[in-house]
């Protein structure tokens, strides 16, 4: 086995920002290189994206390096849903083990390192599932982690990550229905239940998102009680904020749009047992679902009306 993993590169109609992370992937000149261009949509409503995916496609060419070139161009738009995931599925239907970088994720160089070395180190730990690489270049996560260079937490951030085939074939595009997410779910160490109910609300609501498949992946980690590894300092710029993104259209806060990289430093310091760190579990709950009083108030008023009103069905 190669002691660099094979990199999937996901592109779509941001060809500079493609070319960014494709880049960083020279540098790093792994031995095979996966890009999946997805297609076009209706010229009607989008006349930019024909010429766009031909530049996200030209990559391909670009390799000067020695690497075996896989592509996946699809003539037909899957859109970022279907369109991602299917092309994970694509990745490990060929390896069992690979590196994900989005077209907005640009990477710190100890990126590529540090996930190969975890890709290695816990390939036989079935309940290890995902490896992040971004930490919102939040202080605090070094704290969370230290004196180590990672630790584990529940959640699986998805701003440059890595796993093995493994784990990937957990995953489902269909989420079961409501009652059976709610059975998959249990405590998270150190978050506190209104944000784990958000949580949770978020996986259910993708039952009506096609365009979410990051969610769906979260749930197959919960579903099976895996666990995520995450670095002490941030890996992952995410350059994709604004008016061409699909989710992240808002100039986003410091913390996620354009975050800065910090190296780790090698050689990596591994923690000496396999324990959720309910510290970095509650920094990923202040990063992505925000204080827990916006919730607290959304939860008491729903369950106030369901005692209340007679058939009240909640909205998700």
């Amino acid at each position: 086995m190669s002691s660099k993993p094979p990199i999937l590169l996901l592109s779509f109609n941001r060809p500079e920002l493609s070319r960014q992370v494709f880049e960083k992937i020279r540098e790093y000149r792994p031995e095979r290189l996966y890009l999946a261009v997805d297609g076009p949509r209706d010229p009607s409503t989008h006349p930019r994206d024909a010429e766009a995916t031909r530049q996200c496609r030209e990559l391909a060419d670009q390799v000067d390096w020695p690497c075996e070139v896989l592509t996946r161009f699809s003539e037909v738009n899957q859109g970022c849903g279907r369109g991602v995931s299917n092309a994970i599925t694509w990745m490990f239907g060929w390896e069992e083990r690979g590196i994900i970088l989005e077209d907005d994720c640009l990477p710190e160089p100890t990126f590529f390192a540090y996930v190969a070395e975890l890709l290695e180190r816990y390939r036989d730990h079935p309940g290890v599932m995902h490896i992040c690489g971004n930490s919102y270049a939040d202080q605090r996560t070094t704290a969370a982690c230290a004196p180590y260079s990672y630790a584990f937490t529940r959640y699986p951030d998805l701003w440059g990550w890595g796993t093995w085939a493994r784990a990937w074939k957990h995953f489902r595009y269909e989420v079961p229905p409501p009652e059976q997410i709610l059975k998959s779910y249990f405590v998270m160490e150190g978050v506190d239940r209104y944000r784990q109910y958000a949580q949770r609300d978020r996986v259910i609501s993708v039952r009506q998102k096609d365009s979410m498949w990051g969610y769906r992946w979260h749930f197959a980690v919960m579903k099976n009680r895996g666990l995520c590894l995450a670095p002490a300092v941030n890996q992952i710029s995410n350059t994709g904020f604004g008016g061409e993104a699909t989710h992240t259209t808002g100039e986003g806060s410091l913390h996620a749009a354009n975050a800065p990289t910090t190296p780790l430093a090698f050689p990596l310091q591994h923690p000496p047992e396999i324990t959720v760190s309910a510290a970095y579990n509650r920094i990923y709950a202040d990063n992505v679902l925000g204080s827990t009083g916006r919730y607290r108030k959304r939860y008491l008023k729903r369950w106030i009306r369901q005692l209340l009103i007679p058939g009240y069905v909640p909205k998700k």
